[in-house]
């Protein structure tokens, strides 16, 4: 199964591109934004990320292949002050994972048995938001 990247600053959600466009309205940078702005998993990962304790990646529970175990609809990691932070993503048959890097190195390793996908990943103030559907 191939990983596929997330962006940490934008909300990964089938269809933002071909809203405006599919109604035949010239699309421009405001357009987009206030689009973009307005989508569900976006504004419920900026929830969980402001309103939750972040975790530490050592103190989530571990598989026997190691991946972390996640669990509900959104978490906030504490990544102490790590930048050049990539998020990557796939499905599999164990549900989704989740492979986080930072600064070229392997960071973590989880795994979301419940999940159907990752909806969206936001980074500031040296913490990880990730929000599920």
């Amino acid at each position: 199964m191939e990983w596929l990247a997330i962006d940490t600053s934008v909300a990964y959600e089938s269809g933002l591109e071909n809203g405006l466009n599919g109604k035949g309205l010239e699309v421009t940078a405001e357009e987009c934004h206030i689009s973009f702005m307005a989508q569900s998993a976006l504004r419920e990962a900026r929830w969980y990320h402001e309103n939750s304790i972040p975790l530490s990646i050592d103190s989530m529970p571990q598989e026997n292949d190691g991946a972390r175990l996640v669990e509900g609809k959104g978490l906030s990691l504490d990544l102490g002050g790590i930048s050049d932070i990539e998020v990557l993503h796939r499905k599999s048959d164990t549900g989704i994972e989740i492979l986080v890097k930072g600064e070229g190195e392997h960071l973590a390793l989880m795994r979301h048995h419940d999940a159907s996908a990752l909806a969206a990943a936001i980074l500031s103030s040296g913490k990880l938001g990730l929000s599920f559907e």
